[in-house]
């Protein structure tokens, strides 16, 4: 298995998904001065969200690179057979 190329689909996903989640807390929270929910619930969420995002897209990234490969390696198999 290749590693660096698993480290580096989830780096990129992690980077896509930290902007994904940068996007749904403002559009979230449009109004950055005034919160729209006051509990500290969404608080500390509305902060969050693009760590959140990061880490969901690192670990898809990596897994979907995983996956990719022992496919490729299985169909590499058969067709030494």
């Amino acid at each position: 298995m290749n590693l660096r190329l698993v480290a580096f689909a989830a780096v990129i996903s992690a980077l896509l998904g930290g902007l994904f989640g940068t996007t749904l807390s403002y559009i979230g929270q449009p109004n950055k001065g005034g919160l729209r929910y006051e509990s500290p619930f969404y608080r500390g969420l509305y902060r969050h969200t693009p760590l959140i995002g990061a880490g969901l897209g690192a670990a898809c990234g990596a897994g979907f690179a995983v996956i990719s490969q022992s496919a490729r390696r299985r169909q590499q198999g058969k067709a030494r057979r």
